[in-house]
C-alpha cells in the first residue's frame, strides 16, 4: 500500500488576528492624525499667505499714491460714525517756474518736469483743464469745485511744451508766490475709508475729478481688516510733513489676525 503523506496546515491563532487588527488601528489612527494636523498646517499657511499677498497690495497701492500727494492736500474727511476716510490730491506734474507769478495774466513759464519733458512736443495741452497750485496751505482749498475760489489754485487754459520748457495761461491769476518757485498740477483726488460691517472692517478707494463735489461708487480694496484697524493723519504746517498712520489687521480664517503698522511720510515742499 501507498505511504499517506501528512500535511500540517498552517494559519493564524485569533490571538494574532487581534494583535494584528488592534496594531493596524493604533496605526492609522495615529496616521489619520497626521496627516490632518498637515492639513490643517497647509491651510493656515496658504490663508497667511493670502492676507500677506492682500497687505503687501494694498500696502504697496496706499504707499505709491501717498508719494505723489500734495503735502497740504491731505486731510480727513467728515463721514457716518464708525467710518474713518482720508482724501488727498496726488500730483500729475511738479517742478519750479521762472520769475515771479503772483497776480500776472501774462502766459507763465514752467520748467517742464522730466516726465512731460521726456514726451516732448506731445506734452502740449496735456495738462489743459487741470490745475496748478502754488504755495496752497489750506488743505480745503483743494477740494472747492467753484472756480476762482482759491487764491493759489487756478485752472489751466492751455499749456504748451517747447524744450526742457512750457507756458501756460491760466484762467484766473494766482495771487502767491512759492519761496523756492515750487509748483504743482493735478487732476484727480482719492479717498480711503475704513468701513465696519458686522465683525470686520472693509477698506475702500474711489477717486474722481477734482472739478466734481461728490465721489463715485467705491473699489473694495480689502474686507478682511479687524475692528481695530486704522488710519491716523497728522496733516502737514509750515514747518512739518504730513504722516499717515496706517495700522492693519488681516484677519485669518480661524479668527487670529497679522498686524501691520506703516507710516508714509508726504513731504511738505513749499
Amino acid at each position: 500500500m501507498p505511504k499517506m503523506i501528512k500535511h500540517k496546515q498552517l494559519g493564524f491563532t485569533l490571538v494574532e488576528l487581534v494583535t494584528v487588527i488592534i496594531l493596524l488601528g493604533v496605526v492609522g489612527t495615529f496616521s489619520s492624525r497626521f496627516i490632518s494636523d498637515n492639513v490643517i498646517l497647509y491651510q493656515t499657511s496658504v490663508n497667511q499667505n493670502e492676507r500677506l499677498n492682500d497687505a503687501r497690495f494694498v500696502l504697496n497701492r496706499m504707499s505709491k499714491e501717498l508719494d505723489s500727494a500734495i503735502a497740504f492736500s491731505v486731510t480727513t474727511v467728515p463721514a457716518v460714525v464708525g467710518q474713518t476716510c482720508i482724501q488727498f490730491v496726488p500730483f500729475t506734474a511738479a517742478g519750479q517756474y521762472l520769475d515771479s507769478i503772483a497776480g500776472e495774466e501774462d502766459p507763465i513759464a514752467l520748467i517742464m518736469d522730466p516726465a512731460s519733458r521726456a514726451s516732448g512736443s506731445a506734452a502740449t495741452d496735456k495738462f489743459n483743464g487741470q490745475r496748478i497750485s502754488v504755495l496752497t496751505t489750506n488743505a480745503n482749498d483743494f477740494y472747492i469745485t467753484a472756480e476762482n475760489a482759491s487764491d493759489s489754485i487756478a485752472t489751466i487754459g492751455s499749456y504748451v511744451a517747447s524744450g526742457s520748457q512750457a507756458t501756460l495761461d491760466l484762467d484766473e491769476p494766482l495771487v502767491r508766490d512759492s519761496a523756492v518757485s515750487r509748483y504743482f498740477i493735478a487732476e484727480n483726488k482719492v479717498q480711503y475709508c475704513l468701513l465696519p460691517s458686522d465683525d470686520r472692517v472693509a477698506l475702500l478707494r474711489s477717486e474722481t475729478a477734482l472739478t466734481n463735489s461728490v465721489y463715485p461708487p467705491s473699489v473694495l480694496m480689502a474686507d478682511n481688516l479687524s475692528t481695530e484697524s486704522s488710519m491716523l493723519l497728522t496733516s502737514a504746517s509750515q514747518f512739518s510733513n504730513a504722516i499717515l498712520e496706517l495700522n492693519f489687521g488681516f484677519l485669518l480664517r480661524d479668527g487670529s489676525e497679522i498686524k501691520f503698522e506703516h507710516q508714509v511720510v508726504m513731504t511738505n515742499v513749499p
